[in-house]
């Protein structure tokens, strides 16, 4: 399908927007957003009437462009495990050292991560983080699930045949093949270490449901005295532990301020009586975008295979580490710090381990006085620099007083990776400004591949 019939589609789509569709589509949308709990820190994450349709050639080159880039990060990962200097390399923290005695050993791969990426004019996805501990595919589930019984994408699928990528389902599903693998005949049961975030708590209480409706049971745990380590299995009081995770970044800096290597949690990872989802050090590597530097360094070499090449090539921008010292771009040697300095226009500045947008600084829409003050910062701190991915602006439908009023939003499409080898699901968002996420303000919409 052409991105010609795309547009056609497009097109089509918005022209059933009128009279009575566009009110009981309108209605249907709003209380749905209410009923199932679609909302981030008191606002709807219902916003534009349309869905972002994708070709099926679209889908198929997003997804082998996620699993090679997830090879990839799985590649370093091991390396890091056996490759002391790199890890120094990689600025790996003391406290992330100290986990890899406990998990990193375990050949087990990622229940769930998501690489976050930007489509440009040319079609061509650009991912420029990895997200370890994702969330928004439960959102993104019930989103799907609300949008496909509205009367417009029902009066559109009487003329285009449409597929909506299975997101939230994929985890329960993913969690027991994993069990299974591991010799166990009965479900996984989950231990939520605690406390909830205010930001996040509407989510997390829809994914403790929603893993519960799949048939796993879970416990939420507050407190590091409540776990016991017996008969080589891992215990909550009298229920079984086979996964452990947390409900927010709390609960995970909890976790690892609380449990010592001899606490029972710590114990059984290590004996892989449990295990941590997506790995305890695992997690932690992850994390950190300096990864894409390397990914970005490494694209021309010989450290990868020949289809992950060519994958990073196309799909990674330019990324590295803010520090002084010489690096290549475009074919030739530059000074780096004063090349970042010199080019704010086209480069982004982002602080290593942070998420939701947090410290990231557009050239593009910064003064020269800002962009100084953030390279100073970087060059004391852990930053990244990357090349400024293309982004183009795309027309939405809104509702607007019982008409139909058009947004120039910008998008980010971002693909969930599955057991590190298989891609499921798309996390999308659509934001007014450049930097789209939905703490900074954005809204989703779903992903749905359109054939004629």
């Amino acid at each position: 399908m052409s991105r010609n019939a795309l547009a056609e589609a497009v097109s089509f789509y918005d022209g059933l927007l009128r009279g009575e569709v566009l009110e009981r589509t309108h209605e249907q949308l709003h209380r749905s957003i209410e009923e199932r709990t679609l909302i981030y820190d008191g606002r709807p994450l219902y916003r534009v009437l349309r869905p972002r349709f994708i070709t099926p050639e679209q889908h198929a080159d997003l997804q082998r462009a996620s699993v090679a880039v997830a090879r990839a990060l799985e590649t370093l990962y091991r390396r890091a495990c056996v490759d002391e200097p790199f890890r120094r390399e990689l600025g790996i923290q003391e406290w992330e050292e100290l986990l890899m005695p406990v998990d990193a050993a375990i050949a087990r791969p990622n229940v769930i991560g998501r690489l976050d990426g930007l489509v440009g004019p040319d079609g061509v996805i650009r991912f420029i983080e990895y997200n370890v501990d994702p969330g928004g595919h439960v959102y993104m589930h019930n989103l799907g699930e609300v949008f496909a019984a509205t009367p417009v994408l029902q009066a559109f699928a009487r003329r285009y045949e449409i597929s909506l990528p299975r997101t939230a389902p994929c985890l329960p599903e993913t969690l027991k093949a994993q069990h299974a693998r591991g010799g166990r005949s009965d479900v996984p049961q989950l231990a939520f270490f605690g406390p909830p975030s205010e930001d996040d708590s509407d989510e997390e209480e829809l994914h403790r449901n929603f893993i519960r409706d799949a048939g796993l049971p879970i416990r939420i745990v507050t407190s590091e005295d409540a776990w016991s380590y017996r008969d080589g299995r891992l215990y909550v009081e009298d229920f079984r532990v086979d996964v452990v995770t947390f409900i927010s970044a709390a609960g995970f800096a909890g976790l690892i301020v609380g449990c010592d290597r001899e606490h029972p949690v710590m114990r059984a990872l290590a004996d892989g009586a449990a295990h941590f989802l997506n790995g305890l050090f695992r997690a932690c590597f992850l994390r950190s975008k300096v990864l894409f530097a390397t990914l970005s360094e490494l694209a021309h070499t010989g450290q990868f295979e020949p289809d992950i090449r060519e994958a990073l090539v196309r799909h990674i921008p330019w990324t590295r580490v803010v520090r002084e010292g010489k690096t290549a771009y475009g074919g030739r040697e530059v000074d780096l710090v004063p090349f970042i300095a010199e080019h704010r226009e086209q480069l982004v500045l982002k602080p290593a381990t942070e998420f939701g947008g947090t410290g990231v600084t557009l050239g593009w829409q910064t003064d020269d006085a800002t962009w100084s003050a953030t390279l100073k910062a970087a060059l004391e701190e852990r930053w990244i620099v990357q090349e400024r991915a293309p982004l183009s602006l795309e027309r939405y439908p809104v509702h607007d007083a019982g008409q139909v009023r058009y947004e120039e939003l910008y998008s980010d499409l971002n693909p969930f990776v599955w057991n590190g080898d298989r891609q499921e699901g798309f996390f999308t968002r659509l934001s007014r400004g450049a930097i789209v996420n939905v703490a900074q303000g954005g809204c989703m919409t779903p992903l749905v591949v359109v054939r004629p």
